[in-house]
């Protein structure tokens, strides 16, 4: 009887120490994430000021669409968040760039301000590689201008040797560039208040057709076919769920996931914080309360709900 006390106490000491140690683990764990989070808002922060050159937010479009994309085919939720990161920090090596060139796309760009270009995922890199938790991330952001047929840069990868959610990313990003990128002498034009949503859909409505035009063009030779057509049937079936939205003033304690932006609205010192067209995440509910607290935003937004 006195051994199997004394085991039936040595066990009880041996699991409150597993789980005094698993807390300290938790709490651990929860520090890093916490620190890798703010890295990443960090850095998000910075590339903002990059994107005056859209309508919209460029990086957070990209990043919420490619998690999309991704859970669409299939991709395991770590590899996901993963490529919702890279989504957001795939432009980080932009900040190397002058501000007349953000506006140009290649095409418009001199031989020297080309190859600067094709740099910057390198240069994003470079920013990045201090960091152990962006590892897979740095991967990402380093290949998500790569094309399977090798024509892309910065290495020339071809096909499969391309990680799949830099194929993700490339499709969003090109998609982006091509429909919501402003050309430099209409880039302090004034925001628009979209009063339906027809007139928010009209507004995108040619370059849309385009974009996807020209995705289908090159799926196979430039982009992952899978990824080419998971993304037509993505996107057009959120332009499709837009159409049956209303326009309405929302106080911002009331705003919820999936309730669309009417119109941009930006702080007292120009940065972007939400888009008209961008769809409200469950990240962004605090922030815009902090905002109208601090009168950065009005206390009730337009919104497509």
């Amino acid at each position: 009887m006195q051994n199997e006390k004394q085991i039936k106490e040595i066990l009880e000491q041996k699991d409150k120490r597993i789980y005094e140690l698993e807390k300290i683990v938790d709490s651990l764990s929860n520090d890093l994430a916490d620190q890798f989070f703010q890295s990443v808002e960090l850095l998000s922060s910075v590339i903002s000021f990059t994107e005056r050159n859209y309508e919209g937010n460029h990086s957070r479009f990209v990043s919420e669409r490619s998690e999309a994309l991704a859970k669409l085919l299939g991709i395991n939720n770590p590899l996901r968040y993963q490529i919702k990161v890279a989504g957001l920090l795939h432009g980080l090596g932009k900040v190397s760039f002058k501000d007349s060139n953000l506006h140009k796309f290649p095409h418009e760009m001199t031989k020297a301000e080309y190859q600067q270009y094709t740099l910057y995922p390198v240069i994003g890199v470079e920013i990045l590689k201090n960091h152990r938790s962006f590892q897979i991330i740095s991967d990402i952001v380093l290949q998500h201008q790569e094309r399977l047929d090798g024509s892309g840069f910065p290495k020339g990868m071809k096909g499969d040797d391309i990680h799949p959610g830099a194929r993700i990313i490339a499709v969003v990003d090109t998609y982006h560039n091509l429909v919501y990128k402003k050309a430099r002498e209409s880039s302090k034009d004034k925001s628009t208040t979209y009063t339906n949503t027809q007139s928010l859909l009209n507004a995108s409505k040619d370059r849309h057709s385009s974009a996807l035009k020209y995705l289908e063009q090159k799926r196979g030779s430039l982009f992952d076919p899978r990824v080419v057509d998971a993304f037509i049937v993505m996107i057009d079936h959120e332009r499709s769920d837009l159409s049956d939205k209303q326009i309405l003033r929302v106080p911002v304690n009331k705003v919820l996931p999936g309730m669309i932006f009417a119109q941009d609205f930006h702080t007292s010192y120009g940065l972007l914080i939400a888009s008209r067209g961008e769809r409200v995440t469950e990240d962004m509910l605090k922030p815009l309360i902090r905002f109208a607290e601090n009168e950065e935003i009005p206390h009730k937004l337009l919104m497509l709900a």
